[in-house]
């Protein structure tokens, strides 16, 4: 991602990361899975090189893309307060 970066100003690599960490998708993410966090910040970066420069859209398409982090029950489970009232 260097490459992309010098194409990027400061301030909007610090909108992306914000982004990103406001969805979920921050350092904890990527000691936890880095496939993940590699994916999301991908997405993100992607939008804003193709024109997405709002950071509520670019929220937005992150999580319709790929949901909040932590929240991916599929692969996770039911959070234990959601098994219990399931049964």
């Amino acid at each position: 991602m260097s490459s992309i970066e010098k194409n990027i100003a400061p301030a909007d690599l610090e909108m992306i990361r914000s982004v990103l960490d406001d969805a979920g998708y921050d350092a904890s993410v990527l000691v936890e899975d880095q496939c993940l966090f590699d994916t999301a910040a991908l997405l993100v970066t992607k939008l804003f090189l193709s024109g997405v420069d709002s950071r509520s859209a670019l929220a937005a398409k992150l999580e319709w893309q790929l949901g909040r982090a932590g929240t991916r029950y599929a692969i996770q489970g039911l959070p234990l307060e959601s098994q219990a009232s399931k049964s």
